[in-house]
């Protein structure tokens, strides 16, 4: 692919960045840094390689736009090839054995895996069963639960892992419109989104994506109508892209959000929504023991009852329950690993008690 864009010499100003060959139009998302592959020129230039190769390079081309944020630098930084190999790659040009830069992908997988460590309690893995789900038969999936149970954590771990490549994840602003969620789902796409109008944008979503494709949707009840609005229509966009694509949509809803759906003044309207959801996972407000011990386990693989009953005391509070517990035992084994020991019950006890006091204050 030729590349037709004019770099220009503008000096720049007090709201314009300058232009130079290595910046041609920033203001305009034209950074050189920035992979200006279409979508549709990677999925037809992939083609060409086996299936197992396609899955690698799928996986590869969700990880730069979803975590990487579409970075030549940081994806040559993290692959260990350059961009002109892996531009010829994604755009079907190479001709030789992909046997190797296959298992390079394959072990940035690993690297991201260890970076983002998930532990399975029950409510973890009947999210992950969820997701499974909507992906295995391309349904519209809702999971629904208090904040602080690890709904966006392992939402955001599958999508990284699994699904090679093929999920998108979005987290949607509080008073999203249909231009803000299209925005989103193209720019997570590989989707130019400058210069083009949202119905523009909306035919090339309806192009991209198909029945082996997963739309995550994190706080999903922020596309619920206010009470003095009546606008329906970026919500009205997930109905659409799954009835015409026929691909798996996952909303994923804190509790109060979801009521108003199912009770609130549109409800009759949102009933085509309940409708079309096959799968429906309702976390509970209580916190199992099991969630508890399991967490805890992850950072002392043998703990002491006392220190289980205080993380189980920490994760019923309300102050963030086990993702709070969660950031409290990391602290806490990193003071106990400084003194190359286990963590024990006083180095939670003491993690707690900075937090509540809001960190440590210099003395006078």
């Amino acid at each position: 692919m030729s590349n037709t864009r004019i770099s220009g010499a503008a000096q720049g100003d007090a709201t314009h960045a300058a232009h130079d060959a290595a910046n041609p139009a920033p203001e305009a998302g034209m950074s050189r840094d920035i992979i200006n592959i279409g979508l549709n020129i990677f999925r037809t230039g992939i083609r060409r390689y086996d299936e197992e190769t396609q899955e690698h390079l799928q996986w590869l081309w969700g990880y730069t736009f979803e975590v990487l944020g579409n970075s030549k630098t940081e994806l040559c930084r993290q692959i260990g090839y350059d961009y002109a190999f892996i531009y010829d790659v994604f755009t079907g040009r190479y001709d030789g054995d992909l046997e190797t830069f296959c298992a390079a992908i394959q072990q940035l997988k690993i690297r991201a895996a260890q970076k983002m460590p998930l532990v399975e309690t029950v409510v973890v893995k009947r999210v992950l069963e969820a997701l499974d789900y909507a992906a295995k038969s391309s349904s519209m999936v809702s999971i629904c639960g208090p904040t602080g149970r690890g709904k966006t954590y392992t939402a955001k771990y599958w999508a990284r892992l699994h699904n090679h490549g093929r999920t998108r994840y979005i987290r949607v602003p509080s008073g999203c419109t249909r231009r803000q969620i299209v925005t989103m789902l193209c720019t997570s796409c590989g989707i130019g989104v400058n210069g083009h109008k949202t119905p523009e944008l909306e035919q090339r979503l309806f192009k991209a994506f198909d029945a082996r494709n997963v739309i995550i949707v994190d706080e999903a009840g922020h596309l619920v109508p206010k009470a003095n609005s009546n606008g329906t229509s970026a919500i009205e966009l997930l109905r659409d892209l799954h009835d015409i694509c026929e691909c798996a949509v996952v909303m994923i809803f804190t509790d109060v959000y979801l009521k108003e759906m199912e009770s609130g003044r549109l409800s009759d309207y949102f009933e085509q929504f309940r409708g079309r959801i096959k799968y429906k996972l309702d976390i509970p407000s209580k916190i199992f023991r099991s969630e508890v011990e399991d967490v805890v386990k992850f950072f002392n693989p043998a703990p002491a009852q006392r220190l289980v009953e205080l993380a189980y005391k920490t994760a019923g509070a309300r102050d963030g329950k086990l993702r709070t517990l969660f950031e409290d035992l990391q602290r806490a084994k990193e003071w106990a690993d400084r003194e190359n020991r286990p963590m024990q019950f006083q180095d939670l006890a003491l993690a707690v008690d900075w937090r509540k006091s809001g960190g440590v204050w210099p003395e006078e």
